[in-house]
């Protein structure tokens, strides 16, 4: 997925460096334009000069007031030229020596303006004009050499780049500037969105420009509404569960009135299909209650909910004086629904303490999310088990009470969360390992 701000940055980056090139451009288009004006009128002024001077005699001879030739016409190859034609007569500056330029015919009255090359290879700007002296038609035209005038051009055209480099770095970085500072609501918006998923707050900040408001406004009002679409959803699961068990409770009463004991195949029967209801009851409102958390999580004390656990399981346990160790590494969080964290961490520690002979423990770590690794003393399971264990409704011990749902549902609580379940043989203790990874929220 593309950057905004690349895409923004490279946008106006490529505006700028596109308008310093026009403008480089058309500086240096100017100045050569206004330059070559310059040099053609001073061009028309010698030629005109030149005319001045000119004499026709009687035969139609051509000569011509050296007086009114300024001295660098005079010097060879000194970069100003003129040549004059007048009825196959064609008369040229000293500073031509013996070379000859190409120049166009023109009538009286025409000016062309034209680049030719010079004596060696000089860049020539020249002027021809026609003229009526005499009832003669003259043509004059002069040149000047624009090795200097290109030579200043070049220099200001690298200095303009120099120049428009350095602004163009300066404007480059302005720019970025700008739009970090523009996107940084964006980042703080994300930091809330993360804060809203740990739970930290529940409701995001409004913040930043009113074009980010909206979006703010209506991902607060769809917060809501889900909070009470989630409460409404759990009460009436709440409900049917109580309803449900109610039925089921009245059924299994009536296993033990004296009209059906006397039946004991229809006992049986009774008694297996209300167990089998209750199960199915148990895991589909479980699972309904996992598929319909779609709210942030909120942050749970882990210390305080573990402690509570724990005491709990040891006096369910009490028979077995079971040792319980447990410790929650510093930083270590999780982030989501209480009675997830009750019904995962309950299941798991239930189950050590069914199997364990004596010592259980509980490690809670942080490692991007957090890990809960649990392991037991007890027998632990076959290699061919440990693969069937999450596996709805599967025993190891049909001996041993249950139903058989405990580590279905944990596995179903950590799917929901994204998270892995690891089962295997515990190296510390020697029974069962159940390590639990959850990531961020």
């Amino acid at each position: 997925m593309k950057s905004l701000s690349g895409r923004l940055s490279w946008g106006l980056a490529l505006s700028l460096v596109g308008l310093l090139i026009v403008q480089w451009a058309i500086a240096s288009y100017a100045i050569r334009y206004l330059t070559e004006n310059q040099v053609a009128s001073r061009l028309v002024q010698d030629s005109e000069s030149l005319l001045a001077g000119l004499q026709i005699d009687a035969a139609g001879n051509l000569s011509i007031d050296t007086k009114r030739i300024s001295t660098v016409y005079q010097r060879p190859f000194s970069g100003h030229y003129f040549v004059i034609k007048l009825d196959g007569q064609q008369y040229v500056s000293r500073s031509l020596w013996d070379k000859d330029l190409l120049i166009p015919e023109v009538n009286a009255g025409v000016e062309v303006r034209l680049p030719i090359a010079g004596p060696d290879n000089q860049s020539l700007l020249s002027v021809t004009r026609g003229y009526l002296k005499q009832d003669k038609l003259i043509g004059i035209t002069v040149a000047e050499d624009l090795k200097v005038f290109n030579a200043g051009l070049r220099q200001f055209q690298w200095l303009y780049g120099a120049v428009s480099a350095a602004i163009l770095i300066i404007l480059l970085l302005v720019q970025y500037l700008i739009v970090r500072n523009e996107l940084e609501p964006l980042k703080t918006l994300r930091t809330s969105m993360a804060r809203l998923e740990r739970g930290e707050i529940d409701r995001v900040e409004m913040l930043g420009p009113a074009e980010i408001a909206p979006v703010i406004t209506e991902l607060n009002r769809l917060l809501t509404t889900m909070g009470k679409k989630a409460r409404r959803s759990r009460e009436a699961l709440g409900n049917l569960a109580h309803a449900l068990k109610t039925r089921l409770a009245v059924l299994s009463q009536l296993v033990d009135q004296p009209e059906i004991k006397a039946l004991p195949e229809v006992r049986q029967s009774m008694q297996d299909t209300t167990e089998a209801m209750r199960r199915i009851v148990e895991r589909e409102l479980k699972r309904a209650r996992l598929i319909g958390d779609a709210l942030p999580g909120q942050r749970v004390n882990l210390q305080e909910e573990i402690n509570l656990l724990v005491q709990t399981l040891q006096l369910m346990h009490a028979d077995k004086s079971l040792e319980i160790a447990w410790h929650v590494e510093d930083g270590a969080q999780f982030t989501g629904d209480q009675e997830d964290l009750l019904e995962l961490l309950g299941n798991l520690l239930d189950n050590a303490c069914k199997w364990a002979r004596k010592k259980i423990s509980l490690n809670v770590m942080r490692c991007d999310g957090v890990v809960f690794l649990i392991e037991d003393d007890g027998p632990g399971c076959e290699k061919d088990e440990l693969e069937r264990l999450t596996v709805r409704g599967f025993r190891a011990d049909e001996s041993r009470p249950g139903s058989g749902l405990g580590l279905a549902i944990v596995r179903d609580i950590v799917e929901s969360y994204g998270g892995q379940l690891v089962i295997d043989r515990s190296g510390k203790l020697g029974g069962l390992s159940v390590e639990v990874s959850l990531p961020n929220r």
